[in-house]
């Protein structure tokens, strides 16, 4: 929510698959992420987001260096949910410097077009 692009780039691996009820993208470098990062950023903002409440549901070990993990994003406006729920499945590595990224993530949001085709923006 702070626009902090670079910190939130370092949760990243590349390539990066993103799925939606739109499609699937590869996203291959951090400029490609960026433009995903503004588009939806400009959402949030535009929707009046304050807070991006993410609850992990589930999470479990595939393997030493996997995680798989479904978690619960609420978008609210202060005190006012701004849309429903919505759940996105993601897979976690860890990566030979030990440190662990996201490499695909798909997303499951049934009340939203604006939403995914930002998170299909590149």
């Amino acid at each position: 929510m702070s626009g902090d692009f670079e910190s939130f780039a370092q949760c990243f691996s590349f390539p990066y698959d993103l799925e939606t009820l739109e499609g699937q993208r590869q996203i291959h470098t951090r400029a490609d992420l960026k433009t995903t990062f503004d588009a939806v950023h400009a959402h949030l903002v535009k929707q009046q987001v304050t807070i991006m409440a993410r609850h992990c549901v589930s999470a479990s070990f595939r393997s030493d260096n996997e995680v798989a993990a479904t978690h619960e994003t609420r978008l609210l406006s202060r005190d006012i949910l701004v849309q429903q729920p919505y759940p996105a499945f993601s897979l976690l590595k860890r990566g030979a410097d030990g440190e662990w990224r996201i490499t695909c993530t798909s997303y499951v949001i049934v009340d939203s077009a604006e939403l995914n085709c930002a998170l299909q923006a590149g």
